[in-house]
């Protein structure tokens, strides 16, 4: 589709847009500027308040109207965003902060896709210090509180010794902004680069009435865009967000350059409908876990980047009469040929011997370069004397035929059929597969209705400590350790990386180890987008797209 066709669809939305897509913020097209970018959203944003933001939805509007402190890289690494410089403290205690001077609030206020006078103001560091007072507001219920626990006085607050306000984040002036930790945490930074971390301007917020986050009259841009429509009727078929460049933070040159002119989200509730939009042009980019060949036609139209960041395993219901036993499970894993698993699959999911993802990172450095993956051993004549053992502790002969709770709309299950046939000649049990709807397969979980399911791990965000967090007691219904919820506290309390990964491996071990979550295959998340495109930032932990850079030299 060209960038006509895309205006001609502009034309239909809406009369409160009508104006926005003929006044574009960018004229250049060598450079690839100025191009009306499309993308399908799965599921309308269910909040636009950073410290009530969990979904993937929310998190991508989030990254692309708002800016925070520092922002993480495509690399990995993290780098400055508000602030031009920072400084930390030997004893790893205290961050100073020293923001730029040319970062502003935007709100078009009248609608006219121009800044007018008192619809901008400044960044500063109280916006930062207010929104840190918020997040440990009870009143606001935000969930990230534990995620800054390592701030001073966050434990007391949230046992109710102390006042919000009290928490480890001051301002000296303006543009000098402190953090004072109760204990180090070598994760911090990239704390900070999270949307968890975004500055909350007081005035807006207020003025909002309790709707901050929740509509487009309600949300503010201190990011590369800025907010003109959003509209969502959950009965209809042409929900959208529609997003302009924040001309009031584009630099035009170097890293602060905005290069679309406008974004344009549909809002769609089935991966298939995403798919769909893309195969027909409505939508330039495209994320998914199952490669769409037979929907966008011919491969080298597109650029496809493939991350191995998710694994796939299998759970058991701890409440199970014959699950609950380790010696049937280490049994049931020592009977899955993983080096068999993905053979043939293009290097779309390979066996899994361990928990994390093989592009899970620390800082920038993989977690698999310091922590190589130990090989899961395959043995049938072993998993046969581990089965007997177990059956022989559960007073039992044999197994009683169950199935396997899988959902094909979340997960690839692809080599299952083969494992269960190993299963069943080995063990001489019967086990099969049951597929349910996303919605049918959550619920089945949460109520424990279930003997056996195949689960996915990954994190929200790019490191082990958030993949392996899907462990915690609070977390999953399957696996509740104190001694796991003592070690993962212990990842924000680490000094260096070193520590962190030396905890991480501790803590991977212990789940293998207790064969809780059996891990069958690693499978990749996919980025494609037409080879017009460039400078793509995905992140498929968090699914955000970072669009301030991206570039169009099609027509």
């Amino acid at each position: 589709m060209n960038h006509l066709t895309k205006k001609l669809i502009c034309f239909c939305l809406p009369a409160v847009l009508l104006s926005g897509c003929n006044t574009p913020f960018h004229k250049e097209e060598s450079d690839g500027s100025g191009y009306l970018f499309t993308y399908t959203l799965l599921g309308n944003p269910e909040n636009l308040d950073p410290l009530l933001a969990t979904d993937a939805s929310s998190k991508l509007i989030l990254r692309n109207m708002m800016q925070g402190l520092l922002k993480k890289n495509p690399d990995g690494t993290i780098s400055n965003a508000i602030a031009k410089q920072y400084t930390m403290q030997d004893d790893g205690l205290s961050y100073t902060f020293y923001l730029r001077n040319d970062c502003y609030w935007y709100f078009d206020e009248n609608q006219n896709e121009q800044i007018d006078d008192g619809e901008t103001w400044q960044v500063t560091a109280y916006d930062f210090v207010y929104a840190f007072q918020r997040m440990f507001l009870a009143e606001t219920r935000s969930p990230y509180r534990e995620t800054f626990s390592c701030l001073a006085y966050a434990d007391e607050i949230i046992n109710g010794t102390a006042d919000h306000t009290q928490i480890g984040v001051t301002a000296q002036d303006e543009t000098t902004l402190t953090f004072q930790l109760a204990k180090p945490n070598s994760r911090f930074p990239e704390l900070l680069a999270t949307t968890a971390a975004l500055p909350c301007n007081e005035a807006f917020f207020t003025q909002t009435k309790g709707r901050y986050g929740l509509d487009a009259t309600s949300v503010i841009s201190n990011g590369a865009f800025y907010m003109r429509k959003w509209f969502y009727d959950p009965y209809g078929s042409d929900n959208l967000i529609y997003m302009q460049c924040n001309s009031a933070n584009d630099q035009k040159e170097g890293d602060g350059k905005v290069y679309p002119s406008d974004l344009t989200f549909l809002i769609r509730k089935k991966q298939s409908q995403a798919e769909e939009a893309f195969a027909s042009e409505l939508s330039d980019i495209l994320t998914t876990t199952i490669y769409p060949q037979n929907e966008i036609g011919k491969p080298e139209e597109y650029n496809v980047t493939s991350y191995l960041s998710t694994t796939l395993g299998l759970i058991f219901n701890p409440d199970s009469t014959y699950y609950a036993n380790q010696n049937i499970r280490k049994a049931l894993s020592e009977s899955i040929d993983r080096e068999k698993i993905g053979k043939d699959s293009n290097g779309d999911l390979t066996g899994a011997s361990g928990i994390i993802p093989p592009d899970t990172r620390v800082d920038a450095v993989k977690y698999r370069d310091n922590v190589p993956e130990t090989t899961l051993p395959y043995d049938n004549n072993a998993a046969k004397q581990d089965f007997q053992k177990g059956l022989e502790e559960l007073q039992i002969d044999s197994l009683p035929s169950d199935k396997i709770l899988v959902c094909p709309e979340l997960m690839d299950c692809s080599y299952l059929h083969e494992i269960l046939q190993n299963w069943q000649h080995t063990f001489e049990f019967y086990i099969g597969i049951e597929e349910v709807t996303a919605a049918e397969y959550r619920e089945r979980l949460q109520s424990g209705n279930y003997a056996i399911a195949l689960y996915g791990v990954t994190g929200s965000e790019n490191n082990p400590a958030s993949v392996l967090s899907a462990f915690a007691s609070d977390a999953n219904p399957f696996y509740q350790n104190d001694t796991f919820d003592a070690m993962l506290t212990q990842t924000t309390q680490c000094n260096n990386a070193a520590q962190l990964t030396d905890l991480c491996m501790q803590m991977e071990n212990l789940l293998l180890s207790d064969y809780c979550f059996l891990p069958v295959y690693y499978k990749c998340t996919y980025l494609i987008y037409r080879s017009e495109n460039r400078d793509i930032f995905y992140d498929p932990y968090s699914g955000v797209i970072d669009f301030q850079a991206v570039k169009h030299f099609g027509s």
